[in-house]
């Protein structure tokens, strides 16, 4: 095995557990002591109990990487390891880039950077979609990608807006690829899934977990030079992503709304606190993306 077959093997192992495959890397690089380990010397070298580091080693040593990438084939997933040149670049740059992207469709949709993030609340405004497609319509027309999480709201309003305009998207999400979550959102994932990007980093069979969505907020922000916040709370999901898109260097842009509006309240503050005001797409497409209009 390759260094690729072997992160593709640990990483279903381990159910894609980035810290987990971290602490190996730090003494075993190239993921080749692990496989000689005991249960004893592996939950020495990464902290985890010793039930869970045996379960591990029984499961890595039972299961067959041939027939785990004939399963991917046949399901139609294709994936990506950070070792592979053809891995997101601006993703690969963040603090902690998944060891793997599983995903369906054409992965070049994020492979250049010229993509944008987009998120926002769960419950948007009566509004939001007027405004949405104002300020990204231009943007989708430039060939810009649009990147989010395929949550209810925001998110699937802005996979929509480019699917409708005959653009490009890409959902990241916080479950595995054998999943659709929540069940609203079966048909946009459908069509994402035959015609656009859909993208995770965990095993095909991982089910979604509360803690998940947090962490794959890193790689919506990851995958774009900058995030466009269109709604959101004082407290919500998207100021996290907002987060950690300073965290990684990306720009934070947010869309202004009325100050009587919970929906915008957190946008509102980002502005305040130094987030780049949107009032048109010009301001994307000229200042952030470096595009003409």
């Amino acid at each position: 095995m390759n260094i690729q077959e072997r992160i593709v093997h640990l990483h279903y192992c381990s159910s894609g557990n980035y810290r987990f495959l971290a602490a190996i890397a730090k003494s075993d690089p190239s993921f080749t002591n692990v496989y000689s380990l005991s249960p004893s010397s592996l939950a020495s070298l990464t902290g985890v109990k010793h039930d869970k580091a045996r379960k591990f080693l029984e499961l890595l040593h039972s299961v067959n990487l041939n027939k785990l990438k004939r399963s991917y084939i046949d399901k139609g997933i294709s994936y990506v390891t950070v070792f592979d040149d053809n891995y997101p670049p601006l993703l690969k740059n963040i603090y902690d880039p998944p060891w793997v992207l599983y995903y369906h469709g054409n992965i070049r949709h994020i492979a250049a950077g010229a993509a944008l993030s987009v998120v926002g609340t769960r419950h948007p405004s009566e509004h939001a979609w007027v405004e949405m497609k104002s300020i990204l319509e231009p943007v989708i027309k430039k060939g810009i990608t649009i990147v989010s999480g395929l949550a209810l709201g925001i998110d699937r309003m802005a996979h929509e807006l480019a699917v409708a305009h005959s653009g490009k998207t890409a959902a990241v999400l916080g479950y595995g690829l054998d999943h659709v979550y929540p069940a609203a959102n079966k048909k946009i994932f459908t069509e994402l899934k035959e015609k656009q990007l859909l993208i995770s980093e965990y095993p095909p069979y991982i089910k979604p977990q509360k803690w998940h969505f947090p962490e794959r907020n890193r790689i919506i922000s990851g995958l774009s030079p900058a995030v466009f916040v269109v709604e959101a709370k004082e407290r919500s999901g998207s100021l996290i992503t907002a987060e950690l898109a300073v965290q990684q260097n990306r720009d934070v842009l947010a869309l202004p709304g009325r100050i009587s509006s919970p929906e915008s309240a957190g946008t509102n503050r980002l502005i305040q606190e130094g987030a780049k005001t949107i009032l048109s797409p010009e301001d994307i497409l000229e200042e952030y993306l470096h595009i003409n209009v």
